[in-house]
């Protein structure tokens, strides 16, 4: 009985499989479309790399006109409109896939990501923002797009939403403290400094404080804490933390140098300011910075010794533009007709090579004011100062580094 059910079932599948084989020819259709398809993405791929944008973009236009369904062939569609400058077109085409009924989670993720690239591309950084916080709000672990995004906050001046795209980075990433807690804190900075501008006080303590907490020795933080406190009248604590900085960046004194001898003046104790420039020089040996600080300091005092120690300083450093102007200013006091000639000869000469201001230690980058975000590259807590040659120019037994105001 088993035998005959057997045979039975065996002699149905091949009459089955008898007639599908003399009357059944597959579909061949999507097999030569998906081939037509796969042609033109090559031709437009070759178009693309000979120089010829506007075929590439022709030969996968045709190609999604005849299946509108290659979610890919948009992708690369948005990219070449965005190449060629032609933005509104990429957005458009970007857009044009959130519309469809069949486009998964993933696939949504990666057209906002285009979508930032199509309004950064075309100086939109808000819309850009928008497409990128939602990609974070479906996605909280994605560390790419919250770099993306703390640096557009950077460029729109979102200080505190920056601030807090680095520390969400730093959770991602394990990093805690480090460069990112330095970022904050220049950030936070950024932001109560932008209060006490508007008279915002009680809102920038609260900044400063979670600066602070970020990293204690942001000198950003300190200056503008001093800042504050000057704002409020506390001159002696304006002090302190001008003092601070200028001992956490003895480079940097001709900044720092003439707010505290402004607050120092004020209380009446002035010579504390001649007592920590001598005790710093003696302690940085050397330092054309702060030798330079205290020569402009003193030369109210005493403009012969003043002078005396620039001529000192000009010797190691005959390119210390800012030297050489104090000294050029107290010959002219003197009045010494041979001595003036000589100190204007030679300013000519100086003046012909030198560059003079803040320059970015990251990029090179220089501005003739004093900057805690370099407006070049974006790095934050980059800046010194140099002077006596251009970018690119060898150094020569003439040439130093050091302050330049």
């Amino acid at each position: 009985m088993n035998l005959v059910l057997v045979l039975g079932v065996a002699i149905l599948l091949l009459i089955v499989g008898t007639l599908l084989g003399r009357y059944y020819a597959p579909d061949r259709r999507p097999l030569v479309r998906a081939a037509e398809e796969g042609k033109a993405y090559a031709k437009g791929l070759v178009e693309l790399l000979e120089g010829d944008p506007d075929g590439a973009i022709d030969e996968i236009t045709g190609a999604l006109k005849k299946n509108a369904k290659t979610v890919e062939a948009y992708f690369a569609l948005g990219t070449l409109f965005r190449n060629r400058g032609e933005y509104e077109r990429a957005v458009r085409v970007h857009q044009a896939i959130l519309v469809r009924r069949d486009v998964d989670k993933k696939t949504r993720l990666r057209v906002h990501q285009q979508l930032a690239l199509d309004f950064k591309a075309a100086g939109f950084p808000r819309r850009a923002v928008k497409a990128l916080e939602w990609i974070v709000t479906q996605d909280k672990k994605r560390v790419d797009t919250f770099t993306e995004l703390a640096a557009l906050y950077e460029e729109t001046g979102q200080w505190e939403r920056a601030a807090g795209a680095h520390k969400r980075i730093a959770r991602l990433t394990g990093k805690k403290g480090g460069e990112h807690s330095h970022v904050q804190a220049h950030l936070l900075a950024q932001l109560a400094g932008e209060l006490i501008d508007a008279a915002k006080l009680t809102e920038a303590r609260k900044q400063i404080r979670r600066a602070l907490s970020a990293d204690a020795e942001s000198v950003h933080t300190l200056h503008v804490f001093a800042r504050y406190q000057e704002k409020r009248g506390d001159r002696a604590a304006a002090a302190k933390l001008w003092e601070r900085c200028l001992r956490l960046r003895p480079n940097l004194a001709a900044f720092f140098v003439p707010r505290l001898e402004n607050v120092l003046f004020e209380l009446g104790r002035l010579e504390q300011l001649e007592r920590m420039l001598t005790e710093l020089v003696r302690t940085h040996q050397g330092h054309a910075h702060l030798r330079l600080a205290y020569a402009r300091f003193d030369a109210r005092r005493n403009p012969e010794r003043a002078l005396a120690e620039l001529t000192s300083l000009l010797a190691d450093a005959p390119g210390l533009l800012p030297a050489r102007r104090e000294a050029a200013r107290l010959v002219l006091e003197r009045n010494d007709p041979g001595e003036i000639r000589r100190a204007f000869e030679d300013l000519v000469k100086l003046l012909e090579r030198a560059d003079r201001g803040y320059r970015c230690e990251a990029c090179d980058h220089t501005e003739q004011e004093l900057f805690w975000r370099c407006t070049s590259c974006g790095a934050w807590g980059s800046v010194g100062v140099q002077w006596g040659r251009r970018r690119g120019e060898a150094a020569g037994g003439d040439s130093s580094r050091g302050a330049a105001a």
